[in-house]
């Protein structure tokens, strides 16, 4: 082969490279999610009541794909503007907790590599939510994520069925990462070093009927309070303006939960979406959902759930009571005033065992997108009524948030 030839290999080669490299770095974003965020606590104790500020800060950088292979990387920093709450790391016990502390560490970092549809694995700290979070979540309410040190791999070999599988060694929580650790309770360290397993089988027959098949193997190093195995079946489907959600699962005791027992798990929603000539006015929601005991001694837990989504905003329900939780509730979504969201919520709580009246709570919230492109704001209230668990408990919220 002559010198000329070589040159238009050479030529040809750097060619692909550059053009590779152009559609690489004009692929990369980069972006910024920020949130203010005032918080007021008041409850019927000795504590005083918490008023929180704080800000978070999330930069990130999304790179393009490179023969399907990219990576994401994220930082956090979350700071207290002031200390009149108990953030768990303060060391401002007199007030009641609002749990956003300051916390300044790599959020995310992985690799992630797509070959075409059917198959892609992640590498590395990850966000990971699973269905409604009921079970796993990133806990995106509070100002510190809930990210995983994990390998996850989804299957999709056609459109009707997939398969998912997570290996986690380590759990990021929300409790941050600056000193000093929280000391009163050993679960809020801000990293739990596990041994975790999340398996999943989807199957979407048609809109009526999509199912998931699961079983999550949760072994907690250092906690083994938490540790379990859980596995269930969750059906969701609609038609029309109606949907439901139908959820089983049983747990169980695994590797060294000190506790033999045997729970369950139930849920059932029914909701309806309200439309005029096709246009979304909101939707309402009643469902019921258990977390069952065994026998008063320990109940059914969801310690890695985004759990702010469930039995209520005020948090009471954060670990379930031994005796087991009943919620029935009603929640409302109506869209008003162009882009602006009106919810609300009404629970009423008993336990599983012994049939005790643990409480109510009423909730209301309003979202709105404000004129600058990527700010809006929240207000939001919640409060419970104790009557034979916990004490009556008011919380207020008022944010704006901004993504770029």
């Amino acid at each position: 082969m002559n010198k000329f030839s070589y040159s238009l290999i050479t030529l040809a080669c750097f060619s692909t490279l550059t053009n590779a490299a152009d559609e690489f770095f004009s692929q990369t974003k980069l972006s910024l999610d920020s949130r203010l965020r005032y918080e007021w606590v008041e409850q019927d104790n000795k504590l005083n009541h918490a008023d929180a500020w704080t800000l978070r800060l999330r930069p990130a950088i999304q790179t393009g794909s490179w023969h399907g292979l990219s990576a994401f990387v994220q930082g956090e920093g979350t700071v207290e503007i002031n200390d009149e709450f108990n953030s768990t790391r303060n060391d401002q016990t007199n007030y009641s907790t609002i749990p956003d502390a300051k916390n300044l560490q790599l959020n995310q970092a992985y690799l992630k590599y797509v070959y075409n549809p059917k198959f892609d694995i992640t590498v590395g700290r990850q966000v990971i939510n699973l269905d409604n979070q009921r079970f796993v979540g990133s806990v995106a309410w509070r100002q510190n994520d809930q990210t995983f040190d994990a390998i996850a791999l989804n299957i999709k070999p056609c459109n009707e069925f997939g398969l998912y599988y997570a290996y986690i060694d380590q759990v990021n929580t929300i409790f941050g990462s600056e000193d000093p650790e929280p000391k009163f309770v050993q679960a809020q360290d801000g990293k739990q070093e596990s041994k975790i397993h999340l398996i999943q089988a989807k199957m979407n027959y048609n809109p009526l009927l999509n199912a998931t098949v699961y079983g999550y193997l949760m072994d907690f190093e250092d906690i083994s309070a938490w540790s379990n195995q859980t596995y269930g079946l969750r059906l969701i489907g609609k038609k029309d303006n109606f949907k439901y959600a139908a959820e089983y699962a049983k747990q169980s005791e695994y590797a060294d939960q000190p506790k033999d027992y045997d729970a369950d798990y139930y849920a059932l929603e029914l909701g309806y979406s309200i439309k005029n000539k096709e246009v979304a006015l909101g939707e309402i929601a009643i469902g019921y959902e258990v977390l069952g005991s065994d026998d008063g001694k320990i109940a059914f837990q969801t310690p890695l759930a985004t759990k702010h989504k469930f039995n209520g905003w005020t948090d009471l329900f954060l670990a379930t009571p031994a005796n087991g939780l009943t919620d029935l509730y009603i929640s409302s979504s109506f869209n008003v005033f162009g882009k602006g969201k009106l919810g609300t919520e009404l629970h009423q709580y008993r336990s599983d065992e012994k049939n005790m009246g643990y409480g109510q709570e009423y909730s209301v919230s309003y979202s709105q997108a404000l004129p600058i492109k990527g700010l809006s704001a929240l207000a939001k209230f919640s409060d419970y009524q104790a009557e034979e668990f916990g004490v009556d408990t008011q919380k207020l919220w008022l944010q704006l948030d901004y993504k770029y």
